[in-house]
């Protein structure tokens, strides 16, 4: 038989019946590909492009055998830029089985897994044989309702150049569409405005929430400041098809982005389908001339950003400014969970950031954790660089502490407040205590030493007790073996004083 077939009685029967769709118009649907980006099919036809579709499944042996030549052909035909616009759609598989497709099989148009909507899609086009390859004009009609069998890539370009679609080479010469969007301040951003103004322009196709998209980001907004900060040879701009305004709006603060954001609400997504982009993050770099200097810098760290504007002759222009900056200014730290800022580096120099933090209050650098004192600590953020400062507080206190990071150096002054809001009231009596403790950290055993001890109370950091013992005498032992390693504290009458469990 030539196809997979799903229903059994087709499996019996169906022999030598051709399989194909039985609608003479196409029905639309959206839905997002493995890679994030959404696909309107109404939208693309009323664009002006005809629309192939492979209905497949991963699994399907003679979808496998024409996955290759549709591939093929794609690249013969434009690769999505021209004529003819490839996607394809899978019944029942899940995005991880759909994304290790597309990766065996290079495939570069879009890939709507079977969850994604898939599976909805092939039974609204009654859809029963796989593969099917269906092709849909601009105008709605479809003309080819099941092309097969595919022994070559030239039966698809073939079957396109009968109903007047051309080839198209996909070289990086290819012109890059015009498009118009709005950034995250409202400002209009013309692609073609920019590139006639005499700018090279280099855009970052990312997609929120994304490990791979997140990791580049050092490195871009490393290369922004390399390159003049948009006043010189290169105007940088990210796109998103899938963040929205706020989730945008927080990534911009997170990765202290200076440059243009278009999100997903300011047009992004259709941007993503116009150029087309097929993986994230790609970063592409256009000529004035209008040209694709580079579709996809690869991989996409500084080094390779700095070799493709090398290679096209953009000089550097430092632009970095003589200030440090927080990713926020003021935060409430909440008692027991560790709150991030981000501390930015913008200067054309080293950084010596000198920490004071007030008692109990805890912070985190680059995963290492310090209990803090009163006792300063130095460190260093190398220039156009960033450091994450986590602050956490398990104080005791009936207070709010405001605690000040002061950051020094050959350049101005920065400072950030945390407010530290505690849950319940008790007071650390730090100057007028009226025992010890001792060793602390303690191990197997804590030793408590004073005048007239009496009832003797331990208490974990969330204020529950959990031991209470009457210490006869001036000196008493307590077995800690059994505790946990963290924070305690131990009141006697009305002084509290913390310690450490470490085995």
């Amino acid at each position: 038989m030539k196809k997979a077939l799903l229903l059994l009685i087709a499996l019996i029967l169906g022999l030598g019946l051709k399989a194909q769709t039985s609608l003479t118009q196409a029905v639309d649907f959206t839905a997002t590909d493995v890679h994030g980006t959404e696909i309107n099919l109404f939208d693309i036809l009323d664009n002006g492009q005809a629309v192939l579709i492979d209905f497949f499944f991963t699994t399907c042996s003679p979808c496998q055998q024409a996955v290759p030549k549709l591939v093929e052909s794609y690249t013969a035909m434009g690769c999505n830029m021209h004529d003819v616009f490839y996607m394809e759609i899978a019944t029942g598989d899940s995005e991880a089985a759909c994304l290790n497709w597309v990766n065996n099989y290079g495939v570069e148009y879009p890939t709507i897994s079977g969850v994604a909507g898939g599976s909805g899609i092939c039974n609204q086009y009654s859809i029963t044989s796989y593969p099917t390859v269906i092709l849909i004009m601009p105008n709605h009609e479809i003309v080819i309702k099941d092309l097969y069998p595919i022994p070559s890539a030239q039966t698809v370009i073939s079957a396109l150049e009968a109903q007047g679609l051309q080839q198209h080479d996909c070289s990086v010469e290819d012109i890059a569409p015009d498009f118009t969007g709005t950034d995250l301040d409202g400002n209009e951003i013309n692609l073609y405005d920019i590139l006639d103004n005499g700018q090279a322009v280099l855009i970052n196709f990312f997609l929120y929430g994304d490990e791979y998209s997140e990791n580049i980001m050092g490195d871009m907004t490393e290369a922004y400041h390399l390159y003049g900060c948009n006043d010189q040879d290169v105007f940088f701009m990210e796109i998103t098809p899938n963040g929205h305004d706020a989730e945008c709006q927080a990534w911009v603060e997170e990765f202290g982005v200076d440059y243009p954001t278009i999100s997903r609400d300011g047009g992004g997504n259709t941007i993503a389908q116009a150029i087309p982009v097929g993986y994230y993050p790609t970063i592409m770099l256009i000529r004035p001339d209008h040209t694709f200097a580079n579709r996809d810098i690869y991989p996409p760290t500084l080094e390779y950003i700095v070799e493709a504007m090398n290679g096209e002759g953009y000089m550097q222009y430092p632009c970095y400014e003589e200030t440090l900056t927080f990713s926020t200014d003021t935060i409430e730290v909440n008692w027991r969970e560790l709150t991030w800022i981000t501390v930015y580096n913008n200067t054309a120099q080293d950084a010596v950031v000198d920490t004071i933090i007030s008692y109990f209050l805890c912070y985190t650098l680059d995963g290492t954790s310090f209990f803090s004192t009163l006792r300063p600590m130095e460190f260093t953020i190398p220039q156009g660089e960033s450091i994450e400062l986590g602050l956490y507080c398990d104080a005791v206190s009936k207070d709010i502490f405001w605690d000040d990071v002061t950051l020094v150096g050959n350049f101005p002054d920065a400072s950030f407040v945390a407010g530290v809001n505690l849950p319940w009231s008790w007071s650390v009596e730090e100057n007028a205590d009226s025992f010890t403790v001792f060793p602390n950290p303690a191990n197997e055993s804590l030793t408590l030493k004073g005048d007239d001890l009496g009832i003797v109370r331990i208490y974990n950091t969330l204020g529950q007790k959990m031991d209470e013992f009457e210490a006869n005498g001036s000196e008493f032992r307590i077995n800690t073996s059994g505790y946990g390693n963290g924070v305690y504290f131990v009141k006697v009458n009305e002084t509290t004083l913390r310690f450490v469990i470490s085995h």
